[in-house]
């Protein structure tokens, strides 16, 4: 016969496993987030600095677009090939880091319920609010940008039948209401690659009480980074110093 104390044991066992299968999955699913969103970070700076090109007048910008369109690493790929696979990646990660998300999401408000975990912080519920607000900001806004600039379903506030990158550009950061807007969106993605960049280094490990000043002047950085080459064009754009 089963002692009584044996049961009890044999449940604080099973008990304690099936936490650390929890701690270990969640761990797993926050390195798959940082993974993926550090990947967006280095997109968005590659991005940014693309962007760039606007100062060296039309056919360099518009050169470039139409690079990234057709002609990048052809023959090696067919025209257009790099464009789809890069669309088709970013799709999957945003898919991953969006599920990530969501999950360590579930799992943070299972915690709350637990009377025995231990409450976070401040900063880290303040860095987990704000993130989670920037990114519901981010996914509409982005859905915006795609359709304005990319499929250019949104008009861009010149004729229809001018429809190269360049002007695509001119047509929408001449009208202040879009550059404001803009603003927003590209200040609400610095807030969130700061506070993103922090916590991915934290997942990863390399968040020490002796690094953590490091790591604040890092993600800060790299926020002011994107935002500065972000705003550059459209900010003179709109003062008229690229027309």
């Amino acid at each position: 016969m089963v002692r009584m104390g044996n049961l009890e044991d044999m449940a604080n066992t099973n008990l304690a496993t099936r936490k650390r299968r929890a701690w270990s999955t969640n761990v797993f699913v926050k390195q798959l987030m940082a993974i993926s969103g550090i990947f967006f970070v280095l997109f968005v700076i590659v991005h940014s600095y693309g962007n760039l090109k606007m100062f060296f007048g039309q056919e360099a910008y518009d050169t470039y677009a139409e690079w990234l369109k057709g002609d990048a690493f052809y023959p090696l790929l067919p025209e257009g090939g790099l464009i789809l696979i890069f669309r088709i990646a970013m799709i999957l990660l945003a898919v991953l880091h969006i599920g990530s998300a969501f999950h360590t999401w579930a799992i943070s408000n299972r915690a709350r319920a637990d009377r025995y975990t231990v409450k976070k912080n401040v900063a880290d519920s303040y860095a987990a609010r704000t993130m989670r607000v920037s990114a519901v900001i981010l996914l509409l806004l982005i859905t915006f940008h795609i359709l304005h600039f990319t499929t250019a379903t949104i008009p861009a506030g010149f004729d229809a039948a001018e429809t190269s990158p360049y002007m695509r550009m001119i047509g929408a950061f001449s009208n202040p209401a879009i550059v404001v807007l803009y603003a927003v969106f590209v200040g609400t993605l610095a807030l969130h690659i700061g506070h993103g960049t922090w916590s991915a280094l934290q997942t990863m490990g390399w968040l020490r009480r002796n690094t953590q000043p490091v790591v604040i002047v890092i993600s800060g950085i790299v926020a002011a980074v994107v935002f500065v080459m972000f705003m550059a064009p459209p900010v003179a754009i709109a003062f008229g110093m690229i027309s």
